[in-house]
């Protein structure tokens, strides 16, 4: 059975939004969270069937997740391994702050045990905060935010999404970028320095860009993902750190997927 890559994603979009999604005989299994999380941002979009009812879908390696998810956990993090968890945001960032703080000791503890120095989990757990944070700040729907990470040995997986207004919404609130002409352009534009809804001028950014260079120098590989349009970075190439723009099926809202290998 072959594993639910982005790659085999996107093919799914691009034939369901043909018309032409035959799940008859097929079988993927999900062991990566990334391409989950993408595909109910596609469900909720009405283009896919939802991951937890698709029967050519097996999730039996992230099922504990699902049903955490199904069930609306607001947070919950594996009993028995605490290397996967799931948290919900609020409808405000004060909501439940004990909360946040026990879901991201969560995420340095899984980082650790995945092989990450110490040091290296608190940026990971540091980072998966600052992306929970622009939920707030930019998605204007905050009570659909989702984070989420997975350990294995090895590798460190997380997941910040929601299904709010996108970052072109958000960027042409602003005077500043009132003419940005689509979605591409609007994720290129968010891994520059001080690029935000607040203005040029400001001196607030979306944090993308410290993100995908920290990230991608831990041999990580990255995924933003806003409306029509995927950016994708691979930082498995020392000293090299190309951004890639792909056309995709359209979803609602955000998501950043990061992989890092150590």
């Amino acid at each position: 059975m072959d594993p639910l890559t982005f790659s085999e994603l996107d093919g799914l979009a691009f034939a369901a939004q043909r018309g032409r999604f035959n799940p008859a005989g097929m079988g993927l299994i999900a062991n990566d969270i990334g391409p989950v999380f993408e595909l109910g941002l596609l469900a909720k979009s009405g283009l896919l069937p939802w991951p937890g009812i698709s029967s050519w879908l097996v999730v039996d390696g992230i099922q504990p997740l699902v049903t955490a998810l199904s069930n609306r956990r607001h947070l919950w993090v594996c009993p028995k391994t605490r290397t996967t968890g799931v948290y919900r945001t609020y409808a405000t960032s004060r909501r439940d702050e004990p909360s946040w703080v026990e879901f991201g000791v969560a995420t340095h503890f899984a980082a650790i045990q995945a092989g990450f120095a110490r040091d290296v989990a608190a940026q990971l757990a540091g980072a998966i905060g600052e992306m929970q944070s622009n939920i707030y700040e930019h998605s204007q729907a905050s009570r659909s935010g989702i984070v989420a990470f997975k350990a294995t040995p090895g590798m460190f997986e997380f997941v910040v999404c929601d299904r709010g207004i996108g970052v072109l919404q958000s960027l042409r609130s602003c005077p500043d970028y009132a003419e940005v002409p689509d979605h591409g352009q609007a994720l290129t534009l968010a891994l520059s320095d001080g690029v935000s809804r607040f203005g040029a001028q400001i001196g607030r950014g979306l944090g993308f860009q410290p993100l995908f260079t920290g990230l991608a120098n831990l041999d990580g590989t990255l995924r933003f993902r806003s409306g029509d349009y995927a950016l994708t970075i691979d930082g498995r190439n020392p000293g090299v750190i190309p951004a890639k723009l792909w056309q995709k099926p359209t979803i609602a809202g955000f998501l950043i997927s990061v992989a890092c290998r150590c």
